[in-house]
């Protein structure tokens, strides 16, 4: 199980840094990726008893939600 957490971790953690970095029609899904990794970080921080690395977290799933809610529900708003 905690295998399976930590592919998950890295592959949206590198996905989104990838992501965040190729520019910027494609920050947003940068975005998208790292918020779609947060519950296994904030699930397993809190698991293991780790609170600095639990808050952390919640402020990177702030920032990402930040971003996914600029990249595609504002964004939306102006385009459509």
């Amino acid at each position: 199980m905690l295998a399976l957490l930590n592919l998950w971790m890295i592959a949206t953690a590198i996905g989104s840094i990838y992501l965040l970095n190729a520019g910027a029609k494609r920050a947003r899904w940068g975005s998208l990726v790292g918020l779609l990794g947060q519950p296994a970080w904030l699930y397993l921080t809190a698991a293991t008893g780790e609170p600095g690395m639990f808050w952390v977290s919640l402020l990177f799933t702030v920032c990402y939600g930040r971003g996914v809610w600029d990249g595609f529900v504002r964004r939306g708003a102006r385009h459509g």
